[in-house]
């Protein structure tokens, strides 16, 4: 069983800075009031625990176990799980499956898959039309606390709830205690989903997003993904792999879940993710495998590490 323990705290002018472990990864959370720091940092362990018991499979005792296990039946979830699962469905939905939520398992249902159907349309005697599968996140069933997902779809949740979790985490602090928040979920420099709430302090968040910082609103969240980071997902052989167009991706939009879909939505389908996230008001900064920066939409303006 994985432990979530406080490994490292920092106070720099009047923002206080503590690093836990949990989902897998490094958590940071910062105030703008240092005296709420240790109990802001009690408030995301708990969650952060709440959230690892539900969909880590690291955990023998993960409740997403029991999903797996039901091999296609109905299986009873608790209310995190479904938040958790609704908000995977829904950006699935949104990129076109590029969020990697919902995917083929290892063993197929061919009722399922792409299929050739034969007929005698046309000028020719006969012609051969390719018919379009069911999407795989159109057929898990969610619904007064009960998850049906067939036994050729496995769930991989764990990068939506560490954006779920950043979210709400955030969230919860700012309200409770009454300050600015910002959580970081992932490695302090690549691989990470960054949200912030309540109010800022004084010259606002800056966030480091390669060799600069970025000014990041309160209410938004950032997030940026590595080709190494697309590399490690779980993959069966019937997932894509995509072009490795870019070496890093980082969005910034209205919340950690939205921008965590549009990250992998980039490395998905590259030519098509501009003018999609340009129509979602999604910020974003790919730098391709040469080094070259390209930004998306309105990326806010950056300055050297070096000089914060």
């Amino acid at each position: 069983m994985e432990s979530i323990t406080p490994h490292r705290i920092e106070v720099s002018m009047m923002i206080a800075t503590a690093a836990i472990t949990g989902l897998g990864t490094g958590i940071s959370v910062s105030v703008t009031e240092p005296a709420a720091l240790p109990n802001a940092l009690r408030e995301v362990t708990r969650y952060a625990d709440h959230v690892d018991l539900t969909v880590n499979r690291e955990r023998p005792s993960a409740e997403i176990h029991a999903v797996d296990l039901a091999g296609g039946s109905p299986a009873m979830v608790g209310v995190l799980l479904e938040q958790i699962l609704t908000e995977a469905l829904y950006f699935a939905d949104l990129t076109d499956g590029a969020n990697r939520s919902v995917r083929r398992s290892a063993i197929p249902d061919y009722r399922f898959l792409p299929h050739l159907q034969f007929t005698v349309d046309g000028p020719r005697p006969m012609t051969v039309r390719t018919m379009t599968p069911v999407p795989e996140w159109h057929r898990p069933r969610l619904g007064e606390g009960r998850v049906v997902v067939p036994t050729d779809v496995r769930l991989e949740l764990l990068g939506t709830a560490r954006a779920f979790l950043a979210d709400r985490a955030a969230q919860r602090v700012a309200s409770r205690f009454e300050c600015g928040a910002l959580v970081t979920v992932g490695d302090a420099h690549a691989g990470n989903v960054t949200a912030t709430a309540g109010h800022p302090p004084l010259g606002g968040w800056h966030v480091p997003v390669g060799n600069e910082l970025v000014e990041l609103e309160p209410g938004h969240a950032l997030s940026t993904l590595t080709r190494t980071d697309i590399d490690a997902l779980p993959r069966s052989p019937f997932d894509p792999r995509p072009a490795p167009a870019f070496a890093t991706v980082s969005t910034i939009a209205d919340d950690a879940g939205s921008a965590y879909a549009a990250a992998m939505m980039t490395y998905a389908h590259p030519d098509r993710a501009p003018h999609r996230l340009i129509d979602l008001g999604v910020a974003a900064r790919t730098v391709d495998t040469r080094g070259r920066v390209h930004e998306i939409g309105h990326w806010p303006s950056q300055r050297h590490a070096h000089a914060a």
